[in-house]
């Protein structure tokens, strides 16, 4: 069909191009809770609810001064609240001049005696939350109960520009932070930095090709087949949902370097062909035929190690599956329809010998190399093998005991702003995380469920020396009544009813909805999943009244999740994908031969373990599949070279021939694409975001790994089970 028509596939192909172009635009980018816990489960329902009924979210400001009591400071910080009160869906202000002008009677001080007057009436706790020291102090812009994350977000330039125009005194500094700048920043960040990664792969891809894939006429029609896969894989993106994430983005230089693999390949065979003298036509049917099959049945082994992750709980593993499996399909698509395309229609013509680059001849060395070398490796097969197994088999039994990155600032591009000044309000006034149970009963209204609520948060911190405070319904019904618990219901009712429903809001919707929060100092993940499992653990012997059920909920309850579901699933993944892999291979080849590329699998798969604990790597949300996407790696490479030992096999008298010619023809074009991929993955490490420049190194290792077993434990095991053939042919004769 292709020689055909050239020219109409290659026209089809550039109106995708063009659909796929439009359809980019839609693309949505994924926000940080959705990429940390699955929002259709019970726990990311809670937490969702939560968030939507009792979280009220607030801009904040972290101002630096030389003197927090100049009066004109206090003024000009008044001025910059009336202004924010004036935005759209701002539901008021608190800063330390509210509380001085609350204290003065409604009136601003506007002297020093007077302001120390003020500030003397306040209780000290009021100020702890406002002012940690005398030259810093917190300002919040609260925003209305209920109103979604988008209508925020397109506040938070609003907020910049009034900042920014604020007459503050000279040495004033304003810094802003909270929840939604940072997921703006951080969403502007993860965009900016999936473009330089993807740009980034493309150049240094380009880089490696065109040194050691020069001998190719047009050596860079595999990077423009790339271009076509990266744009289909957005567009197929926009139409199935796919949302940019950090998965998507450690997503895209994987799918790259293994995308251009697939061009590669054909590249390398079509110049085989046309180099026996055949015609563009021949070539082209005898590439397609014979690379196009083996590089499917490589691309869904591939295919096999991304579809393992989808056993994980964790939204950003799965988005990587899910865009990788995307992109190696489109990238497969790409060239194989575009390749032989291109090729018709630019009359494709091999280099002639004198145009040649010089690094045709270290190519010819290392060829040459390969081909001295599969003898050595064949006639020591057993030797190779055991010891890879066994450096592999102690790989594999150490790896549940590398440590699991749970380090929060892993997870944010170093230096970000929004997290800088978080970051410094928190060593300030202690975490703003806070520790929410999420209440749900029938009666939560009721004296019963009040007292209940009363005692455990009590309780909770009278034995927990990390909480620092408690806020419940309780807590506000005894502010309101002397600090006393009222003696019964209709007394209850009434000092309900005589709370602002402001306050009482933030804790109890309705009659079966509440939250017990509890504020706590700062605290490591291992911390925070420690004070958890303990406080669940109360739960169940704090004597609940009948119907009422407690969860823990919010980030505190997302992020101590999160590793768990890594820790819980991490291995599963690497198990299940090793069982993919061997029913593909099985079904696909129906073979002896089918199962030989699980060794140097199983070798790839426990070299990257013991090489991280030499190196001290840990594994972190997104390294956490790396055992399921090393097994679908390893496996393309090692299936390349099966399948051209399958086609020699039929050409050469005896098993050992057959490896040496297969090594010999695709070991230069396997190794190639391996340094090409490498290189791509490498980009990885550009990343702004640590979690991702660490899973870079990893896949880079990774890449590596599987180019020696591809080379040497692939012949080494293709060798012994040859040998087994001839003995067995020998017993029968």
């Amino acid at each position: 069909m292709v020689n055909r028509s050239p020219k109409a596939v290659l026209a089809v192909m550039v109106v995708f191009l063009c659909v796929g172009g439009i359809l980019i635009s839609d693309l949505q980018t994924a926000g940080n809770s959705e990429q940390y816990i699955d929002k259709s489960s019970p726990e990311g329902m809670r937490y969702d609810q939560y968030n939507n009924v009792f979280v009220k979210d607030s801009f904040v400001l972290l101002i630096q001064t030389s003197d927090v009591y100049d009066t004109k400071f206090l003024q000009a910080l008044l001025m910059l609240e009336e202004e924010a009160k004036r935005l759209d869906y701002v539901s008021g202000t608190v800063s330390v001049a509210d509380i001085l002008k609350d204290a003065n009677g409604g009136v601003l001080p506007q002297n020093r005696a007077d302001i120390e007057r003020a500030v003397r009436s306040v209780p000290k706790e009021s100020y702890q939350s406002i002012m940690p020291d005398s030259q810093t102090t917190l300002a919040y812009i609260e925003i209305e109960r209920g109103i979604s994350t988008d209508v925020t977000q397109d506040l938070v330039p609003r907020v910049e520009s009034l900042v920014a125009n604020a007459e503050f005194p000279p040495g004033v500094s304003v810094e802003i932070t909270g929840t939604t700048p940072y997921d703006v920043q951080l969403m502007d960040v993860m965009i900016e930095n999936a473009a330089i990664l993807i740009a980034a792969a493309f150049l240094f891809m380009g880089i490696v090709l065109c040194i050691l894939f020069s001998n190719m006429r047009y050596w860079f029609l595999p990077i423009v087949l790339l271009l076509f896969g990266l744009i289909y894989t957005f567009a197929v993106m926009s139409l199935l949902g796919v949302k940019m994430g950090n998965g998507a983005i450690a997503a895209f230089p994987i799918l790259l370097g293994l995308g251009i693999d697939y061009a590669v390949q054909f590249h390398a065979r079509f110049d085989e062909e046309m180099r026996k003298g055949n015609s563009i036509e021949e070539s082209n049917r005898v590439t397609l035929s014979n690379t196009g099959p083996a590089v499917l049945y490589a691309m869904l082994a591939t295919l096999m190690g991304f579809f393992a992750m989808f056993l994980s709980p964790v939204p950003m593993i799965i988005c990587f599956a899910q865009v990788a499996i995307i992109g190696v399909t489109c990238c497969y698509v790409s060239s194989l329809f575009g390749f032989p395309a291109l090729v018709s229609i630019m009359k494709y013509t091999p280099k002639a010998d004198h145009e040649l680059p010089k690094t045709v001849i270290l190519q010819d060395k290392y060829t040459h190399l390969l081909e001295g070398l599969v003898p050595k490796v064949t006639k020591a097969a057993f030797l190779i093998l055991v010891v890879g197994l066994v450096v592999a088999l102690s790989g594999i039994h150490i790896d549940p005991s590398i440590p699991i990155d749970t380090d929060d600032s892993s997870m944010a591009p170093t230096g970000l702003p929004a997290k800088t000044t978080l970051d410094k309000v928190q060593e300030a006034c202690g975490s703003l995380t806070a520790f929410p149970l999420y209440v749900r009963g029938d009666s939560l209204r009721s004296l019963e469920a009040m007292k209940w609520m009363d005692n455990f948060g009590t309780h909770m911190m009278d034995t927990h020396n990390e909480f620092t405070g408690v806020t419940s319904p309780a807590t506000l019904v005894k502010e309101q009544n002397g600090g006393e618990m009222p003696a019964d219901q209709a007394t209850l009712n009434a000092v309900l009813s005589s709370i602002p429903k402001d306050s009482l809001d933030g804790v109890l919707s309705g009659d079966n909805e509440a939250i017990i929060s509890f504020s706590t100092v700062i605290l490591s993940f291992p911390e925070q999943d420690q004070l958890k499992s303990t406080v669940v653990d109360d739960l169940v012997w704090s004597e609940m009244p009948a119907g009422i059920e407690v969860y823990p909920t919010g980030d505190f309850d997302m992020y101590t999740s999160l590793m768990h579901n890594i820790a819980d699933t991490k291995d599963a993944m690497t198990y299940l994908g090793f069982v993919l892999i061997f029913v593909y291979l099985a079904l696909a080849y129906r073979k002896k031969e089918a199962v030989t590329p699980l060794v140097p699998i199983v070798c790839v798969v426990g070299w990257n373990a013991v090489v991280m604990v030499i190196i001290g790597m840990h594994y972190n949300v997104i390294s956490a599949c790396l055992g399921s996407m090393t097994i679908g790696v390893s496996a393309e490479y090692t299936i390349l070279v099966m399948e051209r030992y399958l086609e020699e096999k039929k050409r050469c008298s005896n098993p050992g021939e057959a490896i040496r010619q297969s090594v010999k023809k695709v070991g230069a074009a396997v190794t190639v694409s391996g340094v090409v991929t490498a290189s791509g993955f490498s980009a990885l490490m550009l990343s702004a975001f640590p979690i991702i420049s660490d899973f870079g190194l990893s896949t880079v290792i990774c890449v590596i790994f599987s180019l020696i077993g591809a080379i040497a434990i692939m012949p080494a095991t293709l060798s012994l089970v040859g040998k087994i053939d001839e003995k067995k042919a020998k017993a029968a004769a």
